[in-house]
């Protein structure tokens, strides 16, 4: 079977969404219906963005509470709680600020880390269901390694083998899918972090430090400001790394440093060939 998805990762300012996109464009000019899915996206079929959960009683009062608007369509019943897609619901219509306030503080992201890694399970696995019956390829950024450690080590500073133990999990999940993951590297994680500063909004940069420093590993680590954060993204990578080394499907790393379009783009399409030749050979 053919590799079904790319799982692009990186750390924050490494150029994993260009990464992304340029491989969704290589796949795509080669006849493949490739389906990319980036940080952020609403529709994610692997993620919650924007999504928050309600236990059956809290759903109930909120739906009592705003009878009047159409909240309904934008909700996910299962046995014992309800997903809310609050910015969906409220990029089509006007929701009272006390409501997004009340579903932002339940959003899958702020759960206790067990509930929210039973969650995120149970997505990837009806996810992986799902994409074995179609022929389609997906490129997804970020899904794999950085969400979970945002969680589990900038969030809750959890011991390395609970996070260990959480990738191997969804590594199982898909393994059916035959990934490939794409790790863009930077060696000197200063240099590329503030050339992100220097290029992304002031609300970007303000939101990202102040959520990496106020959380319990920088809150435990006495970290804070832009230094503070770039240690914590240097421990990140450094885990990262080593999660790399365990896992038991293709890894490639491109490194780049030199954020160089023309040589990201032979990168890739070499990575795209070397793909499609090992695949035949296994299937051979």
């Amino acid at each position: 079977m053919s590799t079904k998805i790319y799982l692009i990762e990186g750390l924050p300012g490494s150029g994993k969404t260009t990464t992304a996109e340029a491989l969704t464009r290589l796949l795509q000019e080669q006849q493949t219906d490739t389906h990319l899915h980036i940080e952020g996206d609403l529709n994610h079929p692997a993620d919650y963005e924007s999504i928050a959960y309600l236990t059956l009683s809290e759903w109930t009062d909120f739906q009592s509470k705003y009878a009047s608007l159409d909240v309904l369509r934008f909700a996910e019943m299962f046995n014992d709680y309800v997903l809310v897609s609050y910015r969906q619901w409220q990029s089509k219509q006007d929701v009272p600020e006390a409501a997004l306030t009340f579903l932002q503080a339940r959003d899958i992201y702020e759960l206790p880390f067990e509930l929210y890694q039973s969650l995120i399970f149970k997505k990837w696995e009806a996810f992986v269901t799902q994409a074995l019956t179609t022929d389609t390829t997906y490129v997804f950024e970020c899904c794999f390694l950085q969400n979970p450690l945002t969680m589990g080590l900038i969030k809750y500073d959890l011991p390395e083998e609970t996070l260990r133990a959480y990738i191997e999990r969804i590594t199982t999940i898909i393994a059916p899918l035959q990934p490939v993951l794409v790790y863009v590297d930077q060696t000197d994680v200063e240099k590329s972090f503030r050339k992100a500063l220097n290029e992304r909004p002031t609300e970007w940069a303000d939101g990202f430090v102040s959520y990496y420093t106020e959380q319990a590993y920088g809150m435990n680590h006495s970290l804070s400001g832009v230094e503070g954060t770039i240690v914590i993204l240097q421990v990140r990578q450094a885990l990262e790394r080593q999660l790399l080394e365990m896992l038991p499907f293709r890894i490639e790393v491109f490194g780049n440093e030199d954020f160089s379009v023309e040589a990201r783009q032979v990168w890739l399409k070499q990575l795209i060939q070397s793909t499609v030749r090992s695949t035949s050979l296994s299937e051979s």
